[in-house]
């Protein structure tokens, strides 16, 4: 896991040369605002270029402007209470209708790059993990949770066994995994940023145990990515800079899930020409909506 980036930054200010630090600077000052700027709007605010605003983040470990922006996100949504990055949301709108419209927009956006990033063999890949397994285990943590209720929700009506962990009660969770670990048990792990430790650990515990993981998260670099069998990317909120996690695209991708795993006219998984032909159908849908 990579340092705290505004830790690094303060490690590496005395170091830095006059520009470094005025961009620094910036940074320290108000990093939610930072979190929320484009690269050319930050480089404007600091009076230097996008050049070197590329250049100021590799000097901090990071790829690309992008990746230290994502993590200046990530330490706001961690440090920052919910009600303060709302506020300084709707602080940006001031006409009413314009804000209605953009978190319409951004919502609707959300679901649409959710179906663009997973596709039908994931799907069905994930259908098949379940029904070989005797029962699904899900791990949430904190509002992750709101998310794992509803999947647990919508299983539980398919029929399916599923027990949802209550992280908080390490013992309790982890005396249920031990009990499911000689069944063919599947864990489904959820987590947005600032991505739980917990939900992390529990993954790691399920992993080793030998169970499947399917995990659900936002972002290619969640830790649960590297740790799953099968992962769903569902990008929330992209339009408000990635820092307030809107679970509309978790639902959307639930119930294709839900849907799919009672699909029963094959049982088998879909010709390459089908998954286009499916595809198709779906990019048809979306531009039916815009």
């Amino acid at each position: 896991m990579k340092e705290d980036p505004i830790e690094l930054i303060k490690k590496n200010y005395a170091g830095m040369n006059t520009t470094r630090r005025r961009i620094s600077d910036y940074i320290l000052e108000d990093p939610a605002r930072c979190s929320f700027l484009s690269i050319r709007e930050l480089a404007k605010c600091a009076d230097t270029t996008d050049v070197t605003l590329i250049a100021f983040s590799k000097s901090l470990g990071f790829s690309s402007f992008a990746d230290l922006r994502k993590s200046i996100q990530e330490h706001v949504l961690l440090w920052n209470r919910a009600s303060e990055r709302m506020k300084f949301f709707t602080s940006t709108f001031g006409d009413a209708s314009e804000l209605f419209a953009r978190i319409a927009d951004t919502e609707r956006l959300s679901v649409e790059e959710a179906f663009r990033r997973n596709d039908l063999n994931s799907l069905f890949s994930a259908v098949k993990m379940m029904k070989d397994s005797s029962r699904i285990l899900i791990a949430s943590h904190n509002a992750s949770r709101i998310a794992a209720s509803y999947l647990q929700y919508r299983l539980l009506s398919l029929g399916i066994e599923t027990y949802l962990l209550d992280l908080a009660e390490v013992h309790q969770s982890v005396t249920r995994i031990e009990a499911a670990k000689d069944e063919k048990a599947t864990l489904i792990s959820i987590a947005t940023p600032p991505y739980g430790a917990p939900t992390t650990a529990f993954t790691k515990l399920c992993r080793k145990m030998g169970m499947g993981i399917i995990s659900f998260t936002d972002h290619e670099s969640s830790p649960l990515v590297e740790l799953s069998d099968i992962s769903f990317i569902c990008p929330s909120m992209q339009n408000f800079g990635g820092m307030t996690n809107s679970y509309v695209p978790f639902f959307a991708i639930f119930d294709a899930l839900s849907f799919f795993y009672s699909y029963d006219s094959a049982h088998t998984m879909p010709k390459s020409d089908l998954v286009k032909d499916y595809s198709d159908i779906i990019k048809e849908v979306i531009s039916q909506i815009e």
